[in-house]
């Protein structure tokens, strides 16, 4: 089996971490309809609460000695760790499904503008998977967008994150507002008066949290439907810094103040 060998429709996540994730939580909402196992693995704590899972979960699971199971992943390049699951593709959560039934007032959201980057949007959703974030919202044209590059580079945590596709970003800010979240934009202009540093910051719950590229920032609209703009203090030295990079600082700023209101 090999990736190009699967229809479009169909992907393998691969590695521990990622399967354990894809049946805990699964917040793509995939269909999971085999996982293949190298019998060399059967030992590991994970992989045994794996197999429990796939039990409760009702789903097969195919044992395979290691020799048989490279043979069958037949891809050098996937880092396997001995297990696969063959699974449909990511399906985007709704956002106002989220409002009307998940969204409370300690609600925290991330909202990507301008970010194209694969790598970058991996390392972001690991992050907001670190600091409980309660999902990330990105546009459905002129962005980065979820596939199988962003769900190896997110190192399995894809699973765990809810991702809203939205059609209008700005309008999706505005439906944030009258559901009473405070919109947090990020802003590059040194000279801007109005924007104050993220660790002076007193962030007020529900909240979302705008990032947007390194060198361009959020969008004249996006920074004009902000409730507050912000910034990370750096070496004046330097214009900026790499937007996953900033959203960790960021996050981690925001999680502080989340755990002392909550």
């Amino acid at each position: 089996m090999n990736l190009d060998d699967l229809k479009s429709n169909l992907e393998l996540i691969c590695g521990i971490n990622p399967v354990y994730s894809l049946l805990k939580t699964n917040a793509g909402k995939r269909k999971i309809y085999e996982i293949y196992l190298s019998r060399s693995r059967e030992s590991n704590p994970k992989v045994r609460e794996i197999i429990l899972l796939s039990k409760e979960k009702k789903v097969q699971l195919n044992i395979l000695e290691d020799r048989s199971f490279e043979k069958l992943i037949n891809n050098p390049e996937l880092k396997t760790q001995g297990i696969c699951a063959k699974v449909t593709n990511y399906t985007y959560c709704d956002l106002d499904t989220f409002l009307s039934e998940n969204a409370d007032k300690h609600s925290r959201l991330i909202i990507l503008d301008n970010i194209t980057d694969v790598g970058n949007f991996g390392a972001i959703i690991r992050s907001a998977f670190a600091f409980q974030f309660d999902g990330i919202i990105i546009p459905k044209h002129r962005s980065v967008e979820v596939n199988k590059d962003v769900s190896r580079t997110s190192a399995g945590t894809l699973e765990e994150v809810r991702i809203f596709q939205v059609t209008n970003l700005i309008q999706s800010v505005k439906l944030l507002k009258e559901n009473g979240f405070w919109i947090y934009g990020t802003d590059i202009d040194e000279d801007d008066k109005n924007v104050t540093f993220v660790d002076r910051t007193d962030f007020i719950f529900p909240m979302a949290l705008i990032l947007g590229s390194e060198h361009k920032g959020i969008s004249r609209l996006s920074k004009e439907n902000s409730d507050f703009l912000l910034k990370i203090d750096i070496n004046k030295e330097l214009d900026s810094v790499n937007v996953s990079v900033a959203a960790g600082i960021i996050f981690y700023e925001i999680y502080k103040r989340f755990k002392n209101n909550k």
